[in-house]
């Protein structure tokens, strides 16, 4: 019990109750994805076949590259909304919802434009196409990107549902229409085994999920309105300035993720990428998944006490929070390196030959970025992480470019994960340095 009361964070019996939701939503949420990753595939290809399987998922694939262009304004707008809301500033929180709204419209303007760009001039004269008409193309990309600029502007009611920290009712509603969509796009394709039939069930599910996310946006808002009046060149631009670190951070999840993998596609053979991939599924992705859960129930109750100036006992949780991704990584390090290769090895069933170094690099790697993560949460709560965003983003483009030019010399893939580890290292000092500087400045 003492052990309990040690490690207990320290807010309010109302902050305690929403942590607690909070945290079962997004257990609900991230375990119905890891069910969905590991069902979904095996169903598409059982019901629509192997090939058609590998055309969803590059024709899926097609939009998100567009994030690349998509700055992320609702999580900065949420988080500043969220500030104001706790100094009981009403009026500023309608005056940064209404502005961002207005920046969102336009960069999807933006997008549509791109997309229709895309679908009307460039030739889709690809192998995996050929089996597919010009016009069934058009058709089945026209369903796909509306369902995801319907999820765009989901965003917009799911700030308006969560800025006051009751995350768990949007978690609910995703976790629901994630299973939803997947369902509907099965059931076409036990009907009529056609792609074209699986993009309209997506388009249709998106614009439920709209409906519903609008139902409680108009049922659990306070005080919010949509007014043209309320529109302000100054907060436009405040808004676009404290979107750049969470744009920064998308990009630098663009270079570590997807461009890393290509790079190794390019370089190495089919057998190395496809061990690469499996263990960032299984030693990057998930250890992220798991801790994100309690970062994201604690988040929004770090901004309250910030809001409300209760910075000893904001120091007081802060410093608990590292106690507890100390113990978590930890924890990790044990399962991973000690159980680690016979779980890779038993949920593949010895499908490749394991690089036991390699698994090494990669969970001290996603270890010491879990910690770099946890430490800069004070920065990241109160939009103060332009420094990290940048210093992040500068340390993975150097990897990218060093690995390109080692890899066309035919040094071995262990250089880039290396060189991943010590970027990892960086982190950890650079958020260590920008999180006491926030201390000293903000919080005594």
């Amino acid at each position: 019990m003492n052990i309990l009361k040690i490690f207990k964070f320290d807010f309010p019996k109302e902050q305690n109750n929403r942590i607690s939701k909070n945290l079962i939503s997004q257990i609900s949420l991230n375990s119905s994805l890891t069910i969905l990753q590991i069902l979904f595939p095996p169903l598409m290809i059982m019901t629509y076949g192997l090939e058609n399987f590998g055309i969803w998922i590059f024709l899926t694939a097609i939009p998100t590259t567009l994030s690349i262009f998509n700055f992320d304004l609702t999580a900065a707008a949420k988080t500043e909304m969220s500030i104001n809301h706790n100094k009981n500033n009403k009026n500023k929180v309608n005056e940064i919802f209404n502005n961002a709204i207005i920046l969102l419209i336009v960069i999807t303007i933006f997008l549509i434009l791109i997309t229709a760009l895309i679908i009307n001039f460039y030739d889709f004269n690809l192998d995996i196409l050929k089996d597919i008409t010009t016009n069934q193309l058009k058709l089945i990309l026209v369903c796909i990107f509306l369902s995801f600029y319907l999820n765009i502007f989901n965003s917009i009611f799911k700030t308006g549902i969560t800025y006051w920290g009751k995350l768990y009712i949007s978690t609910y509603v995703d976790t629901f229409f994630n299973f939803f969509s997947k369902i509907l796009i099965i059931i076409a394709g036990l009907i009529f085994k056609e792609l074209l039939f699986a993009s309209i069930f997506l388009l249709i599910a998106s614009v439920l999920k709209l409906i519903v996310y609008y139902y409680f946006f108009l049922n659990y808002n306070q005080y919010l309105t949509f007014s043209l009046t309320l529109f302000s060149k100054k907060q436009i631009r405040e808004l676009f300035k404290l979107s750049i670190p969470y744009y920064l951070n998308s990009i630098t999840g663009v270079i570590k993720n997807s461009f890393q993998i290509i790079i190794l596609g390019l370089f190495f053979n089919s057998q190395i990428l496809g061990m690469i991939s499996t263990l960032k599924t299984l030693f990057h992705f998930l250890p992220i998944r798991v801790w994100s859960m309690i970062r994201n129930a604690i988040f929004f109750e770090f901004i309250k006490l910030y809001s409300e100036k209760k910075f000893d006992l904001l120091k007081k949780n802060y410093s608990k929070f590292i106690k507890y991704t100390v113990i978590f990584v930890i924890l990790f390090l044990l399962t991973s390196t000690l159980l680690g290769e016979y779980i890779y090895n038993l949920w593949l069933n010895n499908t490749y030959n394991l690089d036991y170094n390699l698994l090494l690099l990669m969970v001290f790697e996603i270890s010491f970025l879990i910690l770099a993560s946890s430490i800069s949460i004070l920065n990241k709560s109160i939009n103060k992480f332009f420094h990290i965003s940048i210093v992040e983003l500068v340390i993975n483009s150097i990897i990218i470019l060093i690995s390109c030019l080692l890899f066309y010399y035919q040094k071995s893939y262990y250089f880039l994960f290396l060189f991943n580890l010590a970027g990892s290292l960086l982190l950890i000092i650079c958020s260590i340095y920008f999180s006491k500087k926030l201390i000293r400045k903000d919080l005594i």
